[in-house]
């Protein structure tokens, strides 16, 4: 639906009709973008590079595998740590770090594009109050100008009800 640029006149100020296909028309846009906004949100939550993540589970999934295997050696009594297993140890760390730092990552991704959303929201919000503001102004502008108008002619007709015809 097309914004009205004019709303069309009527009796007691503007056309009801046109008022209320504008504001319709208002809220339709604001909640178009902010099912837009949510939308974005979601998509950029929802996706994290899935290659880089699926990596570091593979890493990570190689590092805990070590790492159990070393403490089933462990468990069997088998006490002396070599370097290798001191480096699958280092390794699995590494992986974990680095997973938590993607994820984090990603949380702040989602937590900026939601800010971003928010604003966008309150500026429409802003804006739809504006224009729903200026609209209240002008229908009072109209109401005040009928009244005058209806004043005016109550004075036109009283004095048309002053005048007497001469008799002839």
């Amino acid at each position: 639906m097309a914004p009205v640029q004019r709303f069309r006149s009527a009796l007691n100020g503007f056309n009801r009709e046109d008022v209320v296909h504008y504001i319709e028309y208002l809220n339709n846009f604001y909640n178009s973008q902010i099912q837009q906004l949510n939308t974005q949100l979601q998509n950029t939550a929802a996706k994290p590079d899935e290659t880089e993540l699926q990596d570091l589970r593979a890493q990570l999934d190689a590092a805990l595998e070590k790492c159990a295997q070393l403490e089933a050696k462990l468990a069997a009594g088998d006490a002396s740590h070599t370097e290798a297993e001191l480096e699958a140890y280092r390794r699995a760390e590494k992986a974990e770090r680095q997973a938590y730092a993607r994820a984090q990552q990603i949380h702040d991704q989602a937590n900026a594009v939601l800010a971003e959303a928010a604003l966008k929201a309150e500026a429409a919000a802003a804006q739809i109050g504006e224009a729903a503001e200026q609209a209240a102004q002008q229908l009072k502008a109209c109401q005040e100008s009928v009244l005058d108008t209806r004043t005016t002619f109550q004075e036109a007709v009283a004095a048309l009800y002053a005048i007497e015809p001469e008799e002839a």
